[in-house]
């Protein structure tokens, strides 16, 4: 993407001249700029990449817990650009970010609602030295119901929440309970301070054993609310005839998740003040076929591999996915960003940032800098597979056609409203 090319150059030439160098642990541990986020972890991997366009190269060191199958908490650390887009103020300083999307995208906006504070990865000694690309590996352990930890995890305040959708889907059966407590009483999520981020693209995703490429929405909520079991209550959509009956097996996420409040918002009608029915639940749906609740996309992704006739929500991914797995079409139209930018496919949502109240300094500069980078479609990577900008921000003009490559900007927008329709903005 060019002006992520452009920061790069900038970058490089910056440390050639000042002798930039990565930031080991105690240099990371020390950095000036503090910033702990949490929430969604579909968003993870691109805010990272939106973090290290905005440092210079050969500084940046990556840390997270153990390995990446375990709880998911994470740390990026670098020196700032000494240079445009990041602001004066904090230029050619080192900067810290830690990220934490162990629960999903509830963790973030909810700590920030019940003011509670929340585990955070430590890094120090204890952790293994990085080398750029990999990660330094920070040993812990970590039970997400109670939020009991040892090793490199501590308490936090969460200074910028990021949630798949805004913060008022959060509740009901999506509120996650648990360390998190009762829900905020009413309005409190609902007035969190928030942007509208990047959008982001949701798929359906099922093992290769269901002998069907496409499926109807109404199909898929039957199946997500629990009333087929079996895919002989399922019409192929191309003849009309059942699909040979198998038992029908339901891969979820957990309440809290992002991708999770996708499913039951977008299938199921859940906090949109309509009529709404409730996700079938683990471990074993009304009918007798299974149920499994996953804390992780890729524990998703590995539930639907390895149990033939399995279907279940998850971010959508043009490569990379688990063996014996694939995205199904829905009422005839295949998941893609491209689809979904220009009003084809609408199973997708706008992501949303919520800053704490009171976030101050230079903590607060790199927030904003972070969410309008999120804002704008030159600052979100055209490598991401399920992310597209929303018209209606600076800079950020749907052109049709659509392109194939890089990142498209939808023609329209729910303006952070997850029950809308996309309005076009044509």
């Amino acid at each position: 993407m060019k002006n992520l090319k452009i920061c790069a150059a900038v970058g490089a030439a910056l440390a050639m001249s000042s002798g930039a160098f990565a930031l080991n642990q105690t240099n990371t541990a020390a950095a000036p700029i503090q910033l702990v986020v949490a929430g969604a972890s579909a968003a993870r991997d691109t805010f990272s990449a939106e973090f290290q366009a905005l440092c210079q190269p050969g500084t940046i060191d990556l840390y997270r817990v153990s390995a990446a199958s375990s709880p998911d908490f994470r740390a990026y650390s670098c020196t700032l650009l000494n240079a445009a887009p990041v602001p004066t103020a904090i230029r050619n300083t080192n900067a810290a970010v830690y990220y934490r999307s162990e629960g999903g995208s509830v963790w973030g906006p909810g700590s920030i609602a019940k003011g509670l504070q929340i585990k955070k990865l430590v890094v120090d000694g204890g952790c293994a030295a990085p080398g750029f690309p990999n990660f330094g590996d920070c040993p812990a352990t970590y039970t997400l119901a109670t939020e009991a930890a040892t090793g490199h995890l501590a308490n936090a305040t969460t200074d910028l929440g990021v949630s798949d959708e805004e913060p008022a889907m959060y509740r009901g059966e999506n509120w996650v309970g648990g360390a998190l407590g009762t829900e905020p009483a009413s309005g409190v999520l609902e007035s969190l301070s928030r942007s509208t981020g990047f959008a982001q693209t949701f798929g359906v995703l099922v093992n290769t054993s269901v002998p069907v490429d496409n499926l109807s929405k109404q199909d898929i909520a039957s199946i997500y609310q629990g009333a087929y079991s079996d895919w002989s209550q399922v019409r192929n959509q191309a003849t009309g005839q059942a699909l040979p009956a198998g038992q029908i097996t339901v891969c979820r996420r957990e309440p809290g998740s992002g991708t999770q409040v996708s499913a039951g918002v977008y299938f199921l009608n859940q906090n949109c003040g309509i009529s709404a029915e409730p996700f079938v639940a683990a471990p074993i749906g009304p009918a007798g076929n299974p149920v499994n609740e996953l804390a992780s996309t890729s524990g998703l992704e590995v539930c639907v591999s390895t149990n033939p006739g399995s279907i279940g929500p998850n971010i959508f991914k043009s490569s990379g996915l688990q063996p014996n797995t694939k995205y199904v079409s829905i009422d005839g139209t295949a998941p893609s960003k491209i689809e979904a930018a220009g009003g084809h496919y609408p199973y997708w949502f706008e992501s949303s940032f919520s800053k704490r109240p009171g976030l101050a300094g230079n903590a607060n500069t790199l927030a904003d800098l972070l969410i309008s980078r999120a804002r704008a479609v030159a600052g979100i990577p055209g490598t991401s597979a399920s992310a597209f900008a929303v018209p209606g921000v600076s800079g950020n003009s749907p052109v049709l056609p659509v392109a194939p490559a890089g990142t498209p900007v939808g023609i329209g927008t729910k303006s952070g409203n997850s029950c809308k329709t996309a309005l076009g903005q044509l």
